[in-house]
C-alpha cells in the first residue's frame, strides 16, 4: 500500500469512528501526544478533546468526505456535515499523522466570536475530571457495587430522591437506599445517560442528563423509567465529590400520577 493511499485510508477510519460514536475505536488510533486546535481551542489533548468534542457528536448527524489531499504524513480533509437542526456545513481540517496514529487536527472554520478565547486544557480538565467520576459511579450502579457508588459522594451529601423521604441528608441514608434498591434486582440494574452536559468551573461543577433505568426484580415484574438527573461537586483535597444529587420525573397534573412512559425526544 502506498503512504497516500494509506494515508487516506487513516483519515476515513478517523471520520467513520467518529460518525459511528466509536470512541475506542477513534482513541486506539490517536498518537499518545495528540493534539487539537481549531479556532475555539488551543492545542488541547486527547482527554479534553474527547470532553469538548465528543459529546456534542449527536448535533451531527452525517459527514461525507468531498477531498482528501495528502502530503507524506499529512492531510488535508474537506468535508460536508449535517447537523440535527437540518443545515448543511462545510469545514476543511488539517490532519498529521505520526508512525500512523493521528498526531494532530487543525481545523479552519473562521474567528471564535468576539470576546471569547480559546479553550486550554486547564480550562477543560476539572470537568473531564467530573465526568469520569460519574461514569465510574453509574458503572457500580450498574454492578450493584455500593462502595464503589459512594466512594466520592461527600459524608454530607443532599440526596433528593424520586421516592420517600423528601430527601437524605448524609451519605450514610444515600447508602443505606443504595443497599435496599440494589437487594431489589435480580441481576443487573441496567442503565442509560442521554444528553450528558457537565459544567466546572473553579472548585464547583454541575451535571445534568436523562436517565434510563431497567431491571427485573426478584419478588417479579420489572421497571424500565427514565428520570431527571441533576449532580453538583465540589472539588476537596482528594478530588471531586458529590454533594448534591436531583432525581425526579414529572407528573400528570390532571391525575396526578406520576408520567413513567414518557421517552426522550
Amino acid at each position: 500500500m502506498t503512504e497516500q493511499l494509506m494515508i487516506e485510508t487513516l483519515v476515513r477510519a478517523i471520520f467513520d469512528a467518529y460518525r459511528k460514536n466509536d470512541s475506542s475505536g477513534f482513541l486506539e488510533r490517536l498518537h499518545p501526544d495528540f493534539r487539537f486546535t481549531s479556532p475555539y481551542d488551543d492545542a488541547i489533548d486527547s482527554d479534553s478533546f474527547m470532553e469538548r468534542c465528543w459529546p456534542g457528536h449527536h448535533q451531527v448527524t452525517d459527514h461525507r468526505l468531498r477531498q482528501i489531499f495528502t502530503d507524506g504524513e499529512t492531510a488535508f480533509v474537506h468535508y460536508e456535515f449535517w447537523t440535527a437542526t437540518g443545515d448543511i456545513l462545510q469545514n476543511v481540517e488539517r490532519l498529521v499523522f505520526r508512525k500512523d496514529l493521528l498526531f494532530s487536527i487543525e481545523v479552519f472554520f473562521g474567528d471564535p466570536p468576539a470576546g471569547q478565547g480559546r479553550w486550554k486544557n486547564e480550562d477543560i480538565k476539572p470537568a473531564a475530571a467530573v465526568r469520569k467520576l460519574i461514569s465510574d459511579r453509574y458503572q457500580s450502579i450498574r454492578d450493584k457495587d455500593g462502595d464503589g457508588t459512594m466512594s466520592a459522594v461527600s459524608d454530607t451529601a443532599l440526596m433528593f430522591d424520586v421516592v420517600e423521604p423528601l430527601c437524605h441528608t448524609d451519605a450514610s441514608d444515600m447508602r443505606q437506599r443504595m443497599k435496599e434498591w440494589f437487594d431489589k434486582f435480580d441481576g443487573p440494574v441496567k442503565i442509560e445517560l442521554k444528553d450528558l452536559v457537565v459544567s466546572a468551573d473553579g472548585d464547583t461543577a454541575f451535571a445534568h442528563s436523562l436517565n434510563r433505568y431497567k431491571g427485573t426484580f426478584k419478588a417479579g415484574g420489572s421497571t424500565d423509567m427514565w428520570v431527571r438527573h441533576t449532580s453538583c461537586y465540589r472539588l476537596k483535597e482528594d478530588g471531586w465529590q458529590l454533594v448534591h444529587e436531583h432525581l425526579s420525573v414529572p407528573f400528570d397534573v390532571h391525575t396526578g400520577k406520576w408520567s413513567l412512559d414518557l421517552q426522550p425526544a
